[in-house]
């Protein structure tokens, strides 16, 4: 599934490891502890302010490590 994925863009992409758990962690937390009453504003907020910023790291360290790998087959 990951072939084109060699062991130094692997290293390189997973700087954005920690940040992509700590928005994980929280995105979890907050839907386990539920601080509100479920309210619909604050449960919107909450996981918008998580979980979009989630899915765009993730997309944008994909996009990374495929540049990063298609720059060094080239040279």
């Amino acid at each position: 599934m990951l072939e084109w994925l060699s062991r130094e863009t692997a290293v390189d992409a997973s700087i954005n490891a920690a940040p992509i758990l700590i928005l994980a962690y929280f995105a979890v937390l907050f839907e386990v502890v539920s601080p509100w009453q479920f309210e619909l504003l604050p449960v919107v907020l909450t996981h918008t302010l998580t979980m979009l910023p989630l899915i765009l790291l993730l997309f944008v360290t994909y996009l990374a490590a495929r540049l990063i790998e298609r720059d060094a087959s080239r040279s």
